[in-house]
């Protein structure tokens, strides 16, 4: 027997287990139900060990089947993983890939970079979904932007650090605050309940209870009623680099800044990623702001 042909049982094998009997897995091969049988029963006989519990009615794993297909199932998970990567090496990268991501960054970044990128690669589909709550797994998701804590298959895009920012508008009715405690004489754009801002500047950590007339549980309605002259934002600085270079908001104290949550890129798989979504990560990475 051949090399190719003992990797086709043992490919059959697990396609049996998979589909949780003979009927099934032939179907799903396209192939007699006989010769599933037949193929698995010569591994068997190969192996010299029962693999297989059958009757009329059901099929299980024997101890040895069990311990058998939790290595060769991993086995051909990697082989086909090379497969798909030799495959991607000759192919330009086409088709759909599924991000979530954070709605502020999502919002305020992500739409200049996937513009960037589909110019790129004219083959290409990205829908992005904005939410903190999908399972990435059930979803169906390709990539993710998540803050916290990165884990296996994560890279880190930034630190996240918040600034102070204003329109020109405000600043000229309001005045320009010149140290931390002028912040209590502001209109004070307030991210959720929080009260007090935590700033970081040449003397060390400072506390500073602020106040205003406008709350909100999104980053980026806080960003634009910045824009609109509502009052003193914090927010995360690549978030409102846009609005930065149009002129239409202006960084407040410069020499302080909070510390954020890190943002980092999540690949819910540590499979081969197809090309389609690696190319994405891979843009995303080398071109996110920092």
């Amino acid at each position: 027997m051949s090399g190719v042909e003992e990797l086709g049982d043992v490919a059959v094998f697990v396609r049996v287990v998979e589909a949780g009997s003979f009927s099934a897995a032939a179907r799903a091969l396209w192939m007699p139900k006989s010769s599933v049988s037949r193929r698995v029963a010569r591994l068997e006989n190969r192996l010299g060990v029962r693999l297989l519990h059958r009757t009329t009615r059901s099929l299980s794993l024997t101890d040895a089947g069990r311990a058998y297909h939790a290595r060769v199932s991993v086995a051909l998970s990697e082989l086909d993983s090379a497969a798909g990567a030799a495959a991607d090496s000759r192919e330009a990268p086409r088709g759909l890939v599924r991000l979530a991501a954070r709605p502020d960054v999502g919002a305020e970044v992500l739409p200049e970079l996937v513009a960037a990128f589909l110019t790129r690669h004219p083959e290409m589909r990205v829908e992005v979904v904005l939410s903190t709550s999908v399972d990435l797994v059930e979803g169906g998701f390709d990539l993710a932007l998540r803050a916290g804590e990165g884990g296996s298959g994560s890279t880190r895009l930034q630190d996240a650090r918040f600034r102070l920012f204003a329109s020109p508008v405000y600043l000229a009715r309001k005045g320009i605050p010149q140290r931390p405690a002028d912040l209590a004489a502001h209109l004070c754009l307030r991210f959720g309940d929080a009260d007090r801002w935590h700033l970081h500047g040449p003397r060390g950590e400072v506390s500073v209870e602020v106040s205003g007339q406008l709350a909100a549980d999104d980053l980026s309605f806080v960003r634009r009623a910045a824009v609109a002259g509502a009052g003193i934002a914090l927010l995360p600085e690549p978030a409102v680099a846009a609005s930065v270079r149009g002129g239409l908001l202006t960084l407040v104290l410069p020499d302080h800044h909070a510390e954020g949550r890190p943002l980092h890129l999540v690949v819910p798989s540590n499979r081969h990623l197809p090309l389609r979504v690696a190319v994405l990560r891979d843009f995303l990475v080398a071109n996110f702001p920092r």
